[in-house]
């Protein structure tokens, strides 16, 4: 499975620019929007891929709580991907979000990777290697105390 996972990391585009630190936000609604619209904006994703992650997280929810911090992985269906990306927010202050497999379990999320998947045979072994790669000790400290966007996507490159 990690092979898997790994071949569908090479073609993912992790970059600076998608790395938004000190992201401020009330809502998680709120934080997936601003994430949403970056991807958007930097021609990731198409339009429609804003509003189709915001309704999914209503019913599919996608905090985890980690040892290190709490992290959302705000994704949906691979139709509203125009190329593969994940963005990286670092959150100001922690935000609220509903506990991915609990009805009415919530976490505070410290840091979001939203993602951008369009080969849906690849999804679930994907976010299997990111949640793997989530429980190893530092590398989510790491991403979150980096100096800058530059050094986030680095270490999310290196952990991850």
């Amino acid at each position: 499975m990690a092979d898997i996972a790994v071949n569908v990391l090479d073609d993912i585009v992790v970059s600076p620019e998608l790395v938004i630190m000190g992201l401020e936000a009330e809502t998680d609604q709120e934080a997936i929007g601003i994430m949403a619209r970056m991807l958007y904006d930097q021609g990731y994703v198409k339009e429609s891929y804003i509003q189709a992650v915001k309704e999914r997280e209503k019913e599919f929810f996608t905090g985890l709580g980690f040892e290190e911090m709490g992290v959302a992985m705000p994704h949906t269906d691979a139709v509203h991907v125009n190329r593969q990306a994940i963005g990286i927010g670092i959150l100001k202050k922690p935000v609220r979000f509903r506990t991915m497999g609990e009805l009415d379990g919530a976490l505070d999320v410290q840091l979001m990777f939203m993602l951008a998947i369009n080969k849906p045979d690849k999804q679930l072994d994907f976010l299997s290697h990111m949640i793997d790669s989530c429980q190893k000790e530092g590398n989510l400290s790491g991403i979150y105390h980096a100096a800058d966007p530059t050094e986030a996507a680095e270490r999310f490159k290196k952990f991850f």
